[in-house]
């Protein structure tokens, strides 16, 4: 990667169009970007996967979807020598049921589309997917995300938002976030009451 910042806006369809040749443009939601190769317009005509969603299953995301967020929510929140990141605190686990439990179609739609994205872009930058690209690759991918935070119109970005948020949440309603990060002891009862200290003049 340069070292130069990257402009996502300039460069998304830079990275959209060499991913499309790679992976095939099923998704891609930029059509101009389908027309321009053959590979991606015939990938575009096939019918979307469809999540491994149901509620037999009781998950929202396939394995290969839960593995991704496994890595991106510890790139987020990583382990140190305090407490354990986002992995230990199982919050891929906490996103996958918040997501199978919504009722907002739109959250689950920018679920689908952002990791889908997310794949795009680690595979375009670094050439290879979240889960086999190292730390730095990772912290690489969010930290372009991170820098056009206010592009708000692009889903890869409102993706990272929502990943931040639930990331975040899940990790800090965890028995790890709140025990061993933030040390919370619990309410303890005081056995004597020890009074205060009388702010007037005797």
């Amino acid at each position: 990667m340069a070292n130069d910042p990257i402009d996502l806006r300039h460069d998304r369809r830079q990275w959209l169009k060499t991913s499309a040749t790679v992976l095939g443009a099923t998704l891609l939601p930029l059509p101009a970007i389908a027309a321009e190769t053959p590979q991606a317009e015939a990938a575009a005509a096939k019918p979307e996967a469809k999540p491994e969603e149901s509620k037999a299953s009781g998950h929202f995301l396939s394995p290969a979807q839960h593995a991704t967020v496994d890595e991106l929510s510890e790139t987020i929140i990583p382990a140190d020598s305090q407490s354990g990141g986002a992995k230990a605190a199982k919050v891929a686990d906490y996103i996958d049921k918040f997501l199978f439990e919504s009722f907002d179609e739109n959250q689950k739609a920018l679920w689908r589309e952002g990791l889908r994205l997310v794949e795009l872009m680690s595979r375009h930058y670094n050439g290879k997917s979240i889960v086999e690209a190292s730390p730095e690759d990772r912290i690489a991918i969010l930290a372009v995300l991170s820098d056009h935070e206010q592009m708000t119109d692009l889903p890869e970005v409102r993706f990272y938002i929502e990943l931040k948020r639930l990331t975040v949440r899940g990790y800090y309603t965890s028995k790890i976030g709140i025990h061993d990060e933030l040390e919370y002891k619990g309410n303890r009862i005081n056995q004597e009451f020890v009074g205060c200290d009388d702010p007037t003049p005797s």
